[in-house]
């Protein structure tokens, strides 16, 4: 992402119920032999092998009965939603049958029923399974960075996405819930080859391979300059116009300025800088690594694809794929 327009910390010298438990109950024996047999020592079973973030049953509603979702559906906020209540009533019977998944102790705010959650796991699959109960369909959102967005639908016409959990780890309740609407409804979707990991924050349209790069001085001065750089892909005029460049362009960014998962998107196709092995750019001077004033140059904290240029250089920042662009200092 371009340095443009973000937020960033230059260093010290650059400061200018439904799915309860089932209990099962045994009744006794009126049988002499049953009460003289002594009882059998009981077997442990081996603790079951922990399910990979990611890998659990919340995140492809496979049996979803209205079928497929559309990829390419639109999703924004252009409608009141109409499924907040399905997911406050799967709330409410959590907190009835699986008590323990809450510190009812820790509300907030107050009278609310917002809950401070403990297994924010447990939790997030039991509001899917709870919600699919109920009949409808339902499953997390896998290209949500939180791995917490969602989804539910009750028709194909449209899906509605929501975020159970507020930051302070508590339940989020009623309407601030909601997320979007998506028309046609969005899932569930095979997640074909090609797709970025889950939970890597970058939505659909998935961007094609970073392919060039835009970079330029972006401010100069005393005593270091700024260098910028903006990754792009292309030509690919189906994708970039996807991705909301309605201008007929066919080389983009891999996302439009202010797109909340432009730097997820970003990242994920840049790839990891071969420096540090952290998401963003691989940045040189004259083939040396920028790692501060004694090189010559050095990243700008929390915005990778900026570069502080202390000194004069051939200036050159990459992808991991080795599309790169060149500037002379």
């Amino acid at each position: 992402m371009s340095v443009v327009g973000r937020r960033f910390h230059l260093p010290a010298l650059a400061v200018a119920g439904l799915v309860a438990s089932l209990t099962l109950s045994c009744g006794g024996s009126d049988s002499p032999s049953a009460a003289s047999t002594p009882a059998p020592s009981p077997t442990v079973a081996p603790a079951p092998t922990p399910t990979p973030l990611g890998s659990g049953s919340g995140f492809h509603d496979s049996a979803c009965f209205l079928g497929k979702g559309e990829p390419d559906a639109g999703c924004g906020r252009f409608r009141l939603p109409q499924l907040v209540n399905d997911v406050e009533t799967a709330q409410e019977y959590l907190v009835r049958d699986r008590p323990g998944l809450f510190d009812l102790n820790d509300e907030s705010p107050a009278g609310s029923g917002g809950y401070k959650v403990r297994d924010r796991e447990a939790y997030l699959e039991g509001l899917v399974a709870t919600v699919r109960t109920m009949g409808s369909c339902a499953e997390r959102d896998p290209d949500d960075a939180l791995l917490q967005r969602v989804r539910v639908k009750n028709t194909n016409d449209f899906s509605e996405d929501f975020d159970p959990i507020l930051p302070s780890g508590h339940m989020r309740k009623g309407y601030g819930l909601y997320v979007r609407t998506c028309a046609p409804a969005a899932f569930p979707v095979d997640r074909e080859a090609g797709a970025p990991p889950i939970a890597s924050g970058c939505g659909r349209p998935y961007p094609p391979p970073i392919t060039r790069w835009e970079c330029k001085v972006h401010i100069r001065g005393v005593p270091y300059s700024i260098l910028d750089s903006t990754p792009k892909v292309g030509p690919d005029w189906i994708y970039c116009a996807a991705a909301g460049f309605t201008d007929g362009r066919s080389i983009c960014a891999v996302r439009q300025h202010g797109a909340p998962d432009r730097e997820a998107c970003e990242n994920w196709r840049v790839g990891k800088a071969r420096d540090t092995g952290q998401p963003g750019p691989t940045w040189t001077r004259n083939g040396a690594f920028c790692t501060g004033p004694a090189s010559g140059c050095e990243k700008i904290p929390d915005a990778p694809y900026g570069l502080l240029a202390y000194e004069g250089g051939t200036y050159v920042v990459s992808a991991e794929n080795g599309a790169s662009c060149t500037v002379e200092f």
